[in-house]
């Protein structure tokens, strides 16, 4: 077990609360807004579960939230949410736009990928939607992985991948944030965001700062 305290007068007003996830550790930090670090603990301990024991997540929060509070002078209200578990799903689709000669806008990308969820809408229905991830764009029959910048074309399709949590489970995470009166702000894929870092080497924290 780790505990950083860096400071126990300050009254801070502004910063971020990190909860990192995985089957066999929690991580909760809370950085300021000068990325400093105000706060860590990490819990390892040994299981044979692959996902999340949530009981064990509500004892961590009950021994760390009251000491997070007293030395920031202030509620934690808001969290950011990383979880490592086998129990997120991918669901991958293509879906094609006309375009008519016109620039690719983000609005254009915005009414597609609304279609697209529409287009999934009985398959999200028991699900909550963490990430939509954009693989390939395929313009006027061209591939880019990512989208050019000031480009007109006749259509376009774009290779998706949602990422979700099954619904119940996302309710008990929720429901336990609630006891602590606090808010969910974001949820992310802690595979994915390593993913996305896999040429950078950082620690979780800014992974999770850059990630947001």
């Amino acid at each position: 077990v780790k505990k950083i305290k860096l400071s126990l007068m300050a009254d801070y007003q502004n910063f971020e609360t990190y909860l990192f996830l995985k089957p066999n550790k929690f991580i909760i930090s809370v950085i300021s807004d000068t990325n400093d670090k105000i706060f860590e603990k990490v819990s390892s301990f040994e299981t044979n579960m692959s996902d999340i024991d949530l009981d064990k997540l509500d004892s961590f929060l009950n021994d760390n939230i009251f000491d997070i509070e007293k030395i920031l002078n202030n509620f934690v209200k808001n969290i950011n949410l990383f979880i490592d578990s086998e129990i997120f799903s991918s669901i991958e689709m293509s879906i094609k736009k006309n375009n008519y000669g016109e620039l690719i806008t983000n609005d254009n990308l915005n009414h597609i990928l609304s279609e697209a969820k529409d287009q999934c809408s009985d398959t999200l229905k028991d699900k909550k939607l963490s990430h939509i991830l954009i693989n390939n764009y395929f313009i006027d029959d061209n591939k880019y992985s990512n989208l050019p910048h000031n480009i007109k074309c006749n259509h376009f399709s774009l290779d998706i991948t949602f990422i979700c949590l099954p619904l119940d489970y996302y309710r008990n995470l929720i429901k336990i944030l609630s006891n602590y009166q606090i808010s969910l702000d974001r949820l992310v894929s802690l595979r994915y965001m390593k993913n996305f870092f896999s040429q950078e080497k950082i620690d979780l924290n800014e992974m999770a700062r850059k990630i947001i």
